[in-house]
C-alpha cells in the first residue's frame, strides 16, 4: 500500500510539472514546416499547397499586408522587423525571403529586391532561388501579399 501511494504521488507530480504543451495543427504545421524548410511544400498532400499555406498563414502571421509598387519600399523596411517573411502572388507563387541584405535593383519595382527561395506552380511546383522580383513578377494587377512571422 505504501509503494502504491508513493507511485501515485510521483505520477501526479510528473503530470503537474510537465506544463502545457503547444498544440500543432495541420495549419500551423504547413506554415512552420515551410518557414524552417521551404522544400517541405513539396511534401504537402493535395494539389493546392500554396493555397493551403495562404489560408493557414492568414490566421497565424504576426502581420499581413498587400504589396504593390507604391508600398514595396515600406514593405522591405517592415520585413526587417520580423524573423521570416513570405510573399504569395495569386495562388501560384510563394517565396520566403532568404537574405534582406543580398539585394539587386529592380527597375520595374523601383526598389532593391532581396534574395528569396520558393515555388511557382505551373501544373507542378517548380523550385526557384532568385531575387524576389524575378520570382513574383513585375508589378501588375495580380494580388501579392506579404506574411510576416516572428
Amino acid at each position: 500500500m505504501k509503494n502504491f501511494t508513493l507511485i501515485a504521488l510521483l505520477i501526479f507530480i510528473m503530470g503537474c510539472s510537465s506544463g502545457p504543451k503547444e498544440k500543432t495543427t495541420p495549419q500551423s504545421g504547413i506554415v512552420s514546416n515551410f518557414l524552417s524548410d521551404v522544400t517541405s511544400l513539396e511534401r504537402v498532400e493535395g494539389n493546392k499547397p500554396i493555397v493551403m499555406f495562404q489560408e493557414a498563414a492568414q490566421k497565424l502571421a504576426s502581420k499581413v499586408i498587400p504589396i504593390s509598387k507604391d508600398n514595396v519600399r515600406d514593405f522591405l523596411k517592415e520585413a526587417r522587423n520580423y524573423k521570416d517573411c513570405v510573399i504569395i502572388t495569386g495562388n501560384h507563387t510563394i517565396v520566403k525571403i532568404k537574405d534582406l541584405d543580398k539585394c539587386k535593383a529592380s527597375g520595374s519595382w523601383s526598389a532593391s529586391m532581396p534574395y528569396a527561395e520558393g515555388y511557382v506552380k505551373k501544373g507542378k511546383l517548380s523550385y526557384k532561388q532568385d531575387y524576389i522580383n524575378n520570382i513574383i513578377g513585375m508589378p501588375d494587377t495580380q494580388s501579392r501579399t506579404a506574411y510576416f512571422f516572428n
